[in-house]
């Protein structure tokens, strides 16, 4: 019986140790678009019954581009939050491991609070972390090959950035 953690295996075909620090192969990578005007709220993720919008904010970038007006402010002024996460597969289990993603949502609040930002809950900022390693984890290297970059924008999702309002 297969484990409810476990992931796939690395994709075939990927040399893994050449591939740069950005955003590789686009068109296999998934990303979490969640936006909020106001605070974040049970409406966006409830973790008592893993819902809300967070759970339908998942999508391919081959399927459909990520959504930006050319007046979103992080384009222009650089008022966004971009948190890096290391994920990597276990030489024991080949599970997914993020290497300390308390941290990342620490770093996360202060920022927000910094830039006037509503900061994530830590249930919703932990769940947004794990569907995006969920829906990119074929592109995890083999065991003991290296780690990805599950961040903010691409293998990089937007988990949070100040849209333009009208």
């Amino acid at each position: 019986m297969t484990s409810s953690n476990s992931i796939p295996p690395p994709k075939d075909g990927i040399d893994f140790n050449a591939l740069p620090w950005n955003l590789n192969l686009p068109d296999e990578h998934s990303y979490i678009h969640l936006t909020t005007n106001e605070d974040w709220t049970d409406e966006h993720y409830t973790a008592a019954t893993d819902s809300g919008k967070l759970i339908d904010a998942v999508y391919s970038y081959a399927d459909r581009a990520l959504p930006m007006s050319p007046a979103t402010t992080s384009l222009n002024y650089g008022t966004t939050i971009w948190e890096g996460l290391k994920c990597y597969r276990s030489t024991e289990t080949g599970e997914a491991i993020v290497f300390r993603p308390d941290r990342n949502f620490a770093r996360m609040t202060n920022g927000a609070s910094e830039l006037c930002l509503p900061p994530p809950g830590k249930e919703l900022f932990l769940r947004a972390v794990q569907l995006a390693i969920q829906k990119n984890a074929h592109l995890i290297p083999p065991a003991g090959d290296g780690m990805k970059l599950v961040s903010s924008l691409g293998t990089r999702h937007p988990i949070m950035n100040n849209e333009c309002t009208e």
